[in-house]
Parts: structure tokens; sequence; C-alpha cells
């Protein structure tokens, strides 16, 4: 008497094989705290400003040697941000005398971005993180000028800021 055996579809082990490598968990829920926190501050920035939340980009970008934070409405720049709220942004509290933070996150910053760029072939300067909201999610993305090169998940960029 034969034996049958089941075969696997190695198109389905190939689509879970897929589906499982860009598996994200957040164990102790710090992105979704990030998450809410960048929410939050995108709400304030609108009421500063008088312009939509979904219409805010908050744009950080190398200048030469400087990291450059800036919030855009349609590619034109609205208010330059400095490191302390940016890292406001990620906290949602204030890093009072902690200048030590503020070089952390730079290097962060500049770590990820120079990363990044190798990466994609292309010029640190070149390159613009772009940070979007609408209704209750964020997106970050990766762009040259106008050309998108890569969605970004939080949890990457927020790894970066905090190592």
């Amino acid at each position: 008497m034969e034996q049958k055996t089941k075969r696997r579809s190695p198109r389905l082990a190939e689509k879970l094989k897929k589906a499982v490598q860009n598996l994200n968990v957040d164990v102790f829920g710090y992105e979704s705290k990030v998450t809410k926190n960048i929410i939050n501050y995108f709400s304030k920035l609108s009421k500063e400003t008088g312009l939509p939340q979904d219409r805010l980009v908050v744009r950080i970008f190398k200048d030469r040697t400087i990291i450059n934070v800036a919030v855009h409405n349609q590619g034109r720049p609205v208010k330059k941000i400095p490191v302390k709220e940016l890292i406001t942004l990620f906290t949602n509290s204030e890093p009072s005398g902690l200048f030590n933070l503020e070089a952390k996150v730079v290097q962060g910053i500049e770590a990820f971005m120079v990363e990044f760029s190798d990466t994609h072939n292309i010029g640190v300067d070149q390159l613009q993180i772009c940070i979007i909201t609408s209704h209750d999610k964020v997106w970050v993305k990766g762009y040259k000028g106008i050309d998108l090169i890569k969605d970004i998940p939080l949890g990457v960029l927020i790894k970066h800021f905090t190592q």
C-alpha cells in the first residue's frame, strides 16, 4: 500500500518567509508611545501654524556638516526645529539641560543617514528623512529630492535615535 505524503507548496513557503521577514514586534509598546508622541506633536504644530496636521512634514536633512530639522508645508519651510524639539517629538518630554542627550541624538541621526545613504548609493547631503502623520498613523520616508527612496520603519529610526 502506498503512503500518501503531503507536499509543501514552494510558493506558500516563499510567501510566509517574506511575511515573517518584515514582521516587527513592539514588545514594550515603545513604538506605539512614540507614535502617540509624534501625533501629539503634529497636533501642537498644527495649532501653532494654523495648518492642517496632515499637510505638515517634519524634514531632517544634513546641510554640509549640520543636521537640520524643519517643518514643511507643501515643500515650503514653515518653522525650523532645534534638536531639543526633535527629542520632544520622540519622547514627549523636555530635555532640560541634557546637552549630552542632544549630542547623542545628533550622532544617532548622522549614523542613520550615513548608513541609509551608503545603502542606497546617494550622498548624505541629498538625503531627506520625512516624518508624516495622517489620522492616527505615522510614516517615515527617505527621499532624494522629490523621489521616494524607501519607506523607513519607525522602529528603525527610534533605534538610531536612542543608540
